[in-house]
């Protein structure tokens, strides 16, 4: 485990603790099983657990920064449960003659300063990730879903997200767009060009042409804008998340980091802000296809495409806006 015993609990938290490990340690352990096993892979997990490193090695920062995470959302979970006391009779708050029970503003608080702490530990470790050195532990960062998930986008990193979306530089956030990001990639995007021209940008790097390389990047770049709005379109139509990783809706444990976000956006505001970020990914497929149409001479990948319009079929195609596909024709 992360944290073994109450002193190690402790050691993360600037706050007086008078309660057993035994009280914490369900909160403890079901952290670690929901958010850090999830994020980080099981293998990860027993790496830095299972052996002790010596402090200026990233298994150790990991460590560090996990076990950080661990205390505050452990305690988060546990602040609800720790307020009462359960017995036959129904619930009650527990007070003394010497300690009161906390106004229900200094809950609150102390259950803000957790998540940012928590979250901000957890956004401190995938930007380790992100740097790490060839080794073991990078081996078994690239065999996890959640780099996997990453890795068969266009867009791998938050960097190259926010080239296109602000989302609050929130790793978290951005780790939780990825099936939504998959999603709308597979379904749209790559059924737009086709598969074979696909594959082409995604690989636009290894091309030896310089004329080449500089067309496949352009396409590469309108893919990416393509796929980024509409990605944000749909995050916000089927999971309602908006650009920060506190909601608007909190969802699979998506806690609030920011203290000046209290309530709940309207539906209304958030439908729309998804048919906004829908028609600018539309507009974008329109822009990439019409990239791809004028430089099919170059691109005979995309001429594989059922979007590409020959010469000697151009009479036969009447241009349509199509909301799930951008621009199609037949």
């Amino acid at each position: 485990m992360l944290i073994n015993n109450i002193n190690e609990f402790k050691q993360h938290l600037p706050v007086s603790l008078q309660l057993e490990f035994g009280d914490i340690l369900p909160k403890i352990k079901m952290v670690e099983r929901d958010i850090i096993q999830k994020q980080f892979g099981v293998g990860i997990y027993r790496r830095i657990t299972d052996t002790a490193f010596a402090p200026d090695t990233k298994e150790h920062k990991l460590f560090e920064l996990l076990s950080e995470a661990t205390a505050h959302l452990s305690l988060l979970e546990y602040i609800s449960f720790g307020q009462v006391v359960l017995d036959s009779s129904g619930i009650h708050i527990t007070s003394t003659e010497n300690v009161k029970t906390a106004f229900q503003w200094q809950v609150a608080d102390l259950k803000e300063s957790c998540s940012i702490s928590g979250w901000s530990a957890i956004e401190s470790a995938l930007e380790l990730m992100e740097i790490l050195p060839d080794g073991e532990l990078k081996t078994l960062w690239e065999a996890t879903d959640t780099f996997k998930a990453s890795q068969i986008s266009l867009i791998s990193t938050l960097k190259q997200f926010q080239r296109f979306v602000n989302l609050g530089n929130s790793r978290v956030l951005f780790h939780k767009l990825l099936p939504t990001l998959e999603y709308f990639q597979e379904e749209v995007v790559e059924e737009s060009i086709g598969p074979d021209f696909w594959q082409k940008i995604l690989t636009y790097e290894s091309e030896e042409d310089s004329s080449q390389k500089a067309r496949l990047k352009k396409a590469h770049r309108l893919a990416s804008r393509a796929l980024a709005y509409g990605t944000i379109g749909e995050g916000f139509t089927d999971t309602m998340l908006v650009l920060s990783d506190n909601g608007p809706l909190i969802l699979d444990k998506i806690q609030s980091s920011s203290s000046s976000v209290k309530a709940t956006a309207s539906q209304e505001t958030v439908q729309l802000i998804a048919k906004t970020y829908a028609v600018k990914a539309q507009g974008a497929l329109r822009e990439l296809l019409e990239y791809c149409q004028s430089n099919a001479q170059y691109f005979p990948e995309y001429k594989l495409s059922t979007n590409y319009i020959s010469d000697e079929t151009t009479e036969d195609h009447i241009p349509r806006n199509d909301p799930d596909a951008g621009l199609a024709f037949f």
